[in-house]
């Protein structure tokens, strides 16, 4: 290998690993849709959210909505557990938002939601508005 391709390989690694940054004034809008019951994804929800407030701090714009199965992400019966995280992300302005469609099939009421959640007609309508407003979906 000569040492110009070497040199070059090695930049392109290192232009990889540094982490992507906003202009010092641009928004980054984040979407996490939650359709899925599984606490080791959940968990990684968590996790993401926690590094993207990392990187952009206060101008990261990030919201969360649960709709299908996973409406029961937000049901605070079903997962007490995850109360302290939720709180502590919507003390850092993540919000959460719940679907009533979904609310409806897996019999979750809004008694249920964690305390600041927002309910919404319809998750999946939701998460394609925000995709339309520059939203960027984060999939786990």
């Amino acid at each position: 290998m000569r040492r110009r391709d070497l040199l070059l390989g090695t930049a392109g690694v290192l232009t990889l690993l540094t982490p992507l940054r906003a202009s010092s004034n641009e928004e980054i809008k984040l979407l996490f849709p939650v359709t899925f019951r599984d606490r080791k994804r959940w968990k990684k929800v968590f996790l993401r959210i926690r590094g993207a407030i990392n990187l952009w701090e206060a101008r990261a714009d990030i919201e969360v909505v649960a709709y299908d199965e996973g409406i029961t992400f937000l049901d605070r019966f079903e997962n007490g557990e995850f109360e302290e995280r939720i709180e502590n992300l919507m003390l850092h302005g993540v919000e959460f938002k719940a679907c009533k469609v979904a609310m409806n099939m897996f019999n979750v009421s809004e008694e249920a939601l964690f305390d600041g959640v927002e309910v919404v007609r319809s998750g999946f309508e939701y998460h394609v508005l925000k995709v339309k407003e520059g939203y960027i979906p984060i999939y786990l």
